[in-house]
């Protein structure tokens, strides 16, 4: 994407000069010849101090990754912030009309769930919608859901949306963005604070694959149980895996010193989170971490595993990962129990 920001700089002055409209159009024009599923938005004047470029993927996650490229490979530019993504809305109830039909906020009504570490929703309308726009309806309270909770949380912390019956529990969408954050904070636990040692919490189990021999040894999962506080969170979406294959306590020895070494670092900096580490019977140690920068992390990796573990393949591997899949599939199949244990208490 340094392309792009070679072009927008070159052209930053004559930009400026373009009132806000004219100024998208044209900086457009530019990211298109780049990464055509993005699009630039301007908040503020152009050339005044305090005006933001937002990078937008349009809500379409799969082209989140090219967003948050954009934004990490920006240059510093006089008088513009640059950010990824849509922020929320101004104001609480506002409204859309699309064919003479208006649906606004307080229109939209709002339940909500746990889908497993991400928030499921339960859609309904405060009044009568004719059945023949209710097609239209519903894709007016996706983009209406879009601007008041904003293009990251959802598209990456909302799972499964459907159109029920009012239910009793639903608030307005004009309220929901308070009740969001409040269950990701208070029930999901989401603080997005990297957690402190003495506060840390990791889970230790053996797991056996279901095709596995039964004299085959399981498994070992070491699973960092307090990283969940971190999990979604926009600067750690590259899953990171460092693998060493192992044949002794030596190299097992060596393993462990690379793959902790890249722990402390990223920790130190706050630039990545361990999640799990898994022992492959005696044959393989891999450590997985949530990165910010996929290119600063691997190289980190590469030089401790020289350092730490000189006689060992390393196996680095990269995946873009925002809705933190890996991690939460394992977290919700680890705490399913304890789900059980306080519905069966209620």
């Amino acid at each position: 994407m340094t392309a792009f920001w070679n072009d927008f700089s070159g052209q930053v002055t004559a930009l400026a000069a373009l009132d806000g409209r004219a100024f998208v159009e044209a900086a457009n024009a530019l990211l298109q010849r780049h990464a055509p599923g993005l699009s630039l938005e301007l908040e503020g004047t152009p050339g005044e101090d305090g005006a933001r470029l937002v990078v937008t993927a349009h809500g379409n996650i799969e082209h989140f990754e090219a967003a948050q490229a954009v934004v990490r490979q920006a240059p510093p530019l006089a008088g513009y912030a640059v950010q990824a993504f849509r922020s929320r809305a101004a104001g609480s109830n506002f409204a859309m009309r699309l064919q003479d039909f208006e649906l606004s906020c307080d229109d939209v009504l709002v339940a909500h769930y746990d889908a497993g570490g991400i928030i499921g929703l339960a859609l309904s309308f405060a009044q009568a919608v004719p059945p023949q726009l209710q097609e239209q309806a519903r894709h007016m309270a996706f983009i209406l859901l879009d601007h008041a909770l904003g293009e990251w949380d959802f598209a990456v912390r909302v799972g499964p949306v459907e159109f029920v019956d009012a239910q009793p529990d639903a608030v307005p969408l004009s309220q929901f963005p308070a009740v969001f954050d409040a269950f990701q904070r208070e029930v999901l636990g989401r603080t997005y604070d990297f957690p402190q040692e003495e506060q840390d919490r990791w889970i230790s189990l053996e797991v056996r694959s279901r095709d596995a021999d039964e004299d085959d040894a399981p498994d070992l999962l070491t699973f960092h149980d307090s990283a969940h506080a971190l999990a979604t969170r926009a600067d750690l979406s590259y899953l990171l895996t460092l693998r060493f294959p192992v044949d002794s306590q030596e190299s097992l020895d060596c393993a462990r010193a690379a793959q902790d070494a890249l722990d402390a670092q990223l920790l130190a900096q706050q630039r990545g989170v361990q999640a799990f580490t898994r022992m492959e019977g005696m044959q393989s140690r891999v450590a997985a971490f949530y990165v910010d920068d996929p290119d600063v992390a691997a190289a980190l990796a590469r030089q401790l595993a020289a350092e730490h573990a000189p006689g060992l393949d390393a196996a680095l591997a990269l995946e873009y990962d925002p809705s933190w899949r890996e991690y939460l599939g394992m977290y919700s199949a680890i705490h399913r129990q304890d789900r059980h244990v306080a519905e069966d208490a209620a």
